[in-house]
């Protein structure tokens, strides 16, 4: 057992010194836009991604902020199960993310999508859908980013071929993200309400 645990931590461990850190400083970058120039932020995914999707929704939302300070405007697709599957039921599963983005995504909005192959053809069709309206898409991935990383402005490529360590990773990246905005808005009293 202990050999078990010892492998998969140095695994996760060399996995996550490769991750690009230039693409988690644009990461941020692209977030901080979006809070200053108080435009929507969407995140999304599938099964575990969207747990971590709604995790980072949520810490955004919340974990971020200071006492009189603006929030992010920032919201998960998964986060409403009776509007999930009303869309899978009638329009398939391929459009529960898109079909949601024509009510609420505009030019200079911001999508990150979640997704350890980055090839599930209904975050495709988001990616698809928010571009074609101007707003900026994020991919976080794994292996080699697929079809999601290919598409997107900006892709987070998480080197590993092991679903469990790319959303191990995932996650850290989301609190990474949370811990830059709690130092940079605390920092910043200019957005005080």
């Amino acid at each position: 057992m202990e050999e078990g645990i010892l492998g998969y931590l140095e695994r996760l461990c060399t996995s996550l010194e490769s991750l690009p850190r230039d693409r988690l400083a644009q990461l941020g970058e692209l977030l901080y836009r979006a809070y200053t120039d108080e435009k929507q932020v969407f995140t999304l995914g599938n099964g575990g991604s969207a747990s971590t999707a709604s995790h980072m929704a949520t810490d955004l939302a919340k974990n971020t902020i200071g006492h009189n300070m603006r929030r992010f405007r920032i919201l998960s697709l998964n986060d409403n199960a009776s509007m999930l599957t009303a869309l899978a039921n009638d329009l398939g599963y391929e459009n529960v993310f898109s079909e949601q983005l024509k009510n609420l995504i505009h030019a200079g909005d911001v999508l990150i999508v979640i997704s350890a192959s980055g090839n599930s053809p209904n975050v495709l069709n988001a990616i698809r859908y928010a571009q074609a309206r101007s707003a900026q898409v994020a991919a976080i991935v794994g292996f080699d980013g697929g079809e999601a990383a290919r598409l997107a402005d900006l892709a987070v490529i998480v080197h590993s071929d092991h679903y469990g360590m790319i959303e191990d990773i995932h996650l850290i990246i989301n609190h990474i993200m949370v811990d830059y905005f709690k130092v940079k808005l605390a920092d910043e009293n200019a957005w005080v309400v």
